[in-house]
């Protein structure tokens, strides 16, 4: 009978392990897709404007401070990748040293939550620049996405002529 009873157990701990590494596997998936139609978007965004240095959309955390530059937001543009930086150090100290400290988890938290208002804010003037009718629309509908909708309309509107650098 005890046979059994540790069967069941290993069975339930295998399959919480099974779904937490589903879910790592689903973030990842969530944030290379992210990156790759982001930049894509911004190097043909520059490449429209004739700017030399459009491949420059490619580099991480910069390419944050492009999205803002084509928003003329150059200031929110150098936070948000100030911001993305933060995130990943606390995101690696969280792994790394493998401790829980309910402050930094907070701020965690926060730093993720300004990030996402920052990239929705900064592409929503972006979506201005192309259509100032349907920029509200295409806004809410990124924000109830949770951000996956931002880069498809920002991938979508790339080669618009409106967007100026």
């Amino acid at each position: 009978m005890g046979g059994i009873s540790v069967l069941i157990l290993i069975s339930i701990l295998s399959a919480i392990f099974y779904f937490f590494v589903a879910i790592f596997l689903i973030l990842m998936a969530y944030l290379l897709f992210t990156y790759v139609f982001e930049s894509i978007a911004l190097m043909q965004i520059y490449k429209n404007a004739h700017d030399s240095g459009y491949w420059q959309a490619w580099i991480p955390f910069y390419n944050k401070y492009l999205l803002g530059k084509a928003a003329h937001s150059n200031r929110l543009g150098g936070i948000l990748a100030l911001n993305n930086c933060l995130i990943i150090l606390l995101g690696f100290y969280f792994y790394h040293f493998q401790s829980f400290h309910a402050v930094l988890f907070v701020v965690f938290l926060l730093l993720l939550l300004c990030g996402f208002i920052l990239d929705c804010f900064l592409s929503h003037k972006i979506f201005k620049q192309v259509s100032a009718r349907y920029a509200d629309i295409l806004t809410l509908f990124s924000v109830l996405s949770l951000g996956v909708l931002r880069v498809i309309f920002l991938f979508l509107i790339r080669k618009s002529s409106s967007i100026d650098v």
